[in-house]
């Protein structure tokens, strides 16, 4: 480093010009690669809310916590309860539609790329960085609904901790038919 006061030497300037050229080129890539990490990471938003879905479904169906709802069900609270339960496949849903939004392909207007204007990279630029913006808007989207999702979740936990047990089944009534002698 040059001491202070004193002129920068030529191998510290090629150093800060080789710095510059260096970040100018990472700042290049990143922008140009944005829309694929943005689309990359809907990808693994799609599949955790998918697998999230399946799994709360299979605990719900596999468990017995419909009879818990079920004998519930008859009081106002029970609706309710049972509403809640139905509301993180609800918030997976709408984390799912809006991560799959980064996918879809959507008219761009205002921009000819067939345009020979020696100017007309600028209205590229320009649709690309907005295309990205808006991507970056459902996914931020999708891992709102997605946090959404996991508050509701741990919240029907704790409920669910505090729910009386499922009843107990009763006998299972089997009816005997005996054929009667024919004469």
């Amino acid at each position: 480093m040059p001491l202070s006061g004193h002129p920068p030497t030529p191998e510290h300037l090629q150093l800060i010009q080789d710095k510059a050229t260096y970040w100018r080129k990472v700042g290049n890539e990143a922008r140009v690669t944005s829309i694929t990490r943005l689309e990359e990471a809907a990808k693994q938003l799609v599949g955790l809310t998918s697998g999230l879905q399946g799994l709360y479904l299979a605990v719900f169906a596999l468990s017995d916590l419909r009879t818990q709802l079920a004998a519930l069900l008859p009081s106002v609270g029970g609706a309710f309860l049972l509403l809640g339960f139905l509301l993180p496949i609800l918030l997976w849903l709408l984390s799912l539609y809006s991560a799959t939004r980064v996918f879809v392909p959507q008219p761009r207007l205002g921009v000819n790329l067939n345009d020979l204007d020696p100017d007309a990279w600028q209205d590229i630029q320009r649709l690309y960085e907005r295309a990205a913006e808006e991507k970056q808007r459902w996914l931020r989207r999708s891992h709102r609904w997605l946090i959404a999702s996991f508050v509701v979740v741990l919240l029907l936990l704790a409920i669910l901790a505090f729910l009386p047990g499922a009843p107990a089944p009763g006998p299972t009534k089997v009816i005997l038919l005996t054929p009667t002698p024919t004469p």
